[in-house]
């Protein structure tokens, strides 16, 4: 065995391999934190949406499967004899319960009747919330409602709430492509009959933009694109869009331009003084006139 000395490591080797390390601990971490901040959830009992979907007339618990195979739990609001089928993707915090008393006034005051579910780890859902996911969680919804609940694909509208305007949004071009490569097995996929977007962003980007600014460039960071403005374009159907001015969370401004950038038929109301959740408490004898109104226009009845 040699006694010669094994040479140290040089000294710029080793503090540039330290720092490529600390840099990979901070992105590490700084993506981690995106998720968390994109993927909200609001704390509650494992039991807590079951309670209420018993305690809450025209209120039904469902269980399916999103596109991928993942299980998925929702509810089914409203009455059977409603005019209407909605599916709801709903934005990023909560379950399918949150602002429950909302949507149970839309849907008698609507005459609608409404499949919401919430996305992949949250409340019952199983999985892990994903950008990915959350698409093929809304081609589940949409393959439930039409084949298990029997609802006519050309008349169903898909509305989506913030976060939830992206899922909406990316279902209803999926729909329009009707690309057997993301609805194997269906020779003649159905587009919904209109679009409901309440307080949209433009994309993950611009919001990164706007709430990490600091960092310089966040949107290098962002864990997912929900890209609307990029998918504006594509949406070549009559589209019904809100957002409250007074929106604290999501600027009224990117609404605007995302607004500018759809293709298809669309109309837009801007109530002066709603929040970002608030648009129905604050604005619904401008609101639901003007969202009834479309509903008969784009479904015939």
């Amino acid at each position: 065995m040699s006694d010669q000395a094994i040479p140290e490591k040089p000294l710029a080797l080793a503090i540039t391999t330290r720092l490529a390390l600390a840099a990979f601990a901070a992105l590490t971490i700084i993506s981690l934190l995106n998720r968390l901040n994109t993927f909200v959830t609001i704390p509650f009992t494992g039991d807590t949406s079951h309670r209420m979907a018993l305690a809450t007339p025209d209120v039904r618990e469902v269980e399916f499967r999103a596109a991928d195979g993942t299980r998925l739990y929702g509810w089914v609001m409203g009455k059977d004899s409603a005019r209407h089928r909605i599916i709801f993707c709903k934005g990023q915090g909560g379950y399918v319960g949150h602002l429950l008393g909302i949507r149970s006034e839309q849907c008698s005051a609507l005459d609608m009747q409404v499949l919401v579910f919430d996305y992949r780890g949250y409340n019952r859902s199983a999985g892990r919330p994903s950008e990915a996911g959350t698409y093929c969680d809304a081609r589940g919804a949409w393959l439930f409602a039409t084949k298990d609940l029997g609802w006519d694909g050309r008349k169903i509208i898909v509305w989506g709430q913030s976060l939830g305007g992206a899922v909406a949004t990316k279902l209803t071009c999926d729909l329009l492509e009707g690309s057997s490569a993301l609805w194997p097995g269906w020779a003649d996929v159905q587009a919904p009959a209109g679009l409901v977007l309440e307080c949209p962003f433009t994309c993950i980007a611009e919001m990164a933009r706007k709430r990490m600014g600091f960092l310089g460039a966040p949107e290098w960071l962002s864990y997912c694109s929900y890209d609307n403005i990029g998918r504006a374009p594509a949406l070549k159907l009559p589209v019904f869009h809100v957002h409250g001015k007074a929106d604290e969370i999501i600027p009224f401004a990117q609404s605007q331009a995302l607004h500018a950038a759809i293709a298809g038929p669309k109309r837009g109301l801007w109530p002066e003084l709603s929040t970002h959740n608030d648009i129905w408490p604050t604005a619904k004898e401008e609101v639901g006139p003007a969202l009834k109104q479309f509903f008969v226009e784009v479904t015939g009845g």
